[in-house]
């Protein structure tokens, strides 16, 4: 690996819809390549004091797209190596997959609608704004629609991985072996 790539390596970003494995995924790749997990949302809920969804009901969408660009960009200059999962919209605002691409390794975990559906749980979409309030077949939906506006910042990424291919520990292995070849 070239001194450029294993610098770009030391900051993973993951991308993807809700519900497609970041934070799961981030997990177990964190840990199998001994790297620190971060969750961008978490991230933006210390820097703010209060809940994403807190968040956009009182100061909304805009602002909350300013505080995750913001808290991106603190989490990229952490010294050592990080396993960063983004929230599903980062990539789509404020140069965010720009910022990612020169600061990292964005790795696209790619998941299609109808299987997102089945994953977000009662509480997953109580805990994401713009999920909440939607029947199975309206959030298959906005899930399919948001999608399409956002694969173009995703598919930017220079890896893609199919999220449904067996469990959370086989993509972070698939994930690991792509970047870290032997």
């Amino acid at each position: 690996m070239s001194s450029v790539q294993s610098s770009a390596a030391s900051k993973i970003f993951l991308v993807g819809m809700p519900g497609c494995g970041k934070s799961t995924v981030g997990k177990v790749l964190a840990g199998q390549l001994n790297y620190q997990f971060l969750d961008l949302d978490t991230l933006i809920e210390e820097q703010e004091g209060m809940s994403v969804p807190e968040v956009f009901k009182q100061r909304g969408q805009a602002y909350f797209r300013a505080a995750e660009a913001k808290a991106l960009r603190l989490a990229a200059e952490r010294t050592g190596n990080v396993v960063l999962a983004t929230g599903g919209g980062a990539p789509c605002f404020g140069g965010n997959m720009d910022f990612m691409v020169s600061h990292g390794i964005p790795v696209y975990l790619k998941l299609s609608p109808q299987d997102l559906v089945s994953r977000l749980s009662t509480h997953d979409l109580q805990l994401r704004p713009l999920l909440q309030d939607k029947s199975p077949a309206e959030l298959q939906g906005y899930l399919a629609g948001t999608l399409a506006e956002r694969e173009r910042f995703y598919l930017r990424a220079p890896w893609v991985l199919p999220a449904g291919e067996g469990a959370a520990q086989a993509v972070a292995q698939s994930i690991a072996r792509l970047l870290f070849p032997r």
